[in-house]
């Protein structure tokens, strides 16, 4: 027995943005330790570190934070405008956004999981932009992908109120990221040259899964 469209949505609508929050954590995890000590998704963060590198006059900070802020807003701008005309489009943007990791993936590669300062830089900014649209599509899925801070609080803030289905989801998505962080992150030390790989499938297997809940939507039970 075939199930119905609307439930096929339902079982992929809480999976990709699990899986694009994981994608992120493994992006993150592989700018932070391998491509000069920035974020590619944490604005927050980045800004801090841009901060502190102002006031103390160390230019080695200053250089890659501002760098992910600068490309993570070109990503949402440029997301946001490429698809302003479409907004139910998602696929295209995960697929701009693959382009963009396979770019990383590639760079990471041909360097031998070791960039210098230079390719680092330009493989930050790479992700950083391919994390901005991200975060376009993201809330396109009413899901928070790359911006936890809000997230947490919202879950904390369901536990007092009893409201357990937000709380579910954001429970959902903290943890995914943490653990394509980790995931990464054993990768990192087991396996350099195939970290970048891990977001690579996990946006791979996301578009899949939007395609075949479109295609669900799309056909009757009978196909």
């Amino acid at each position: 027995m075939t199930a119905a469209p609307h439930t096929l949505a339902r079982r992929w609508a809480g999976i990709v943005p699990a899986m694009l929050a994981a994608c992120a954590g493994a992006v993150d995890l592989l700018a932070l330790a391998g491509l000069g000590g920035a974020f590619a998704g944490v604005v927050t963060g980045n800004l801090v570190t841009a901060a502190y590198g102002v006031g103390t006059g160390n230019f080695r900070l200053i250089t890659p934070a501002g760098t992910a802020v600068a490309a993570f807003a070109v990503g949402v701008l440029a997301w946001a405008r490429l698809w302003h005309a479409r907004p139910q489009a998602v696929v295209g943007m995960l697929l701009a956004e693959l382009a963009l990791l396979v770019v990383v993936a590639v760079g990471w590669i041909v360097t031998g999981a070791h960039p210098g300062p230079l390719a680092a830089l330009i493989l930050l900014a790479v992700a950083a932009l391919a994390m901005g649209g991200q975060s376009v599509a993201a809330l396109r899925l009413q899901a928070s992908t790359t911006y936890m801070t809000g997230t947490l609080v919202s879950a904390l803030q369901d536990v007092v109120t009893g409201r357990a289905g937000p709380r579910r989801a954001a429970l959902r998505q903290l943890v995914a990221l943490v653990g394509g962080a980790t995931a990464a992150a054993v990768l990192l030390h087991f396996l350099a040259w195939a970290v970048p790989l891990l977001p690579v499938v996990l946006l791979t297997a996301c578009v899949g899964l939007v395609l075949g809940a479109r295609a669900s939507r799309t056909s009757g039970p009978d196909g």
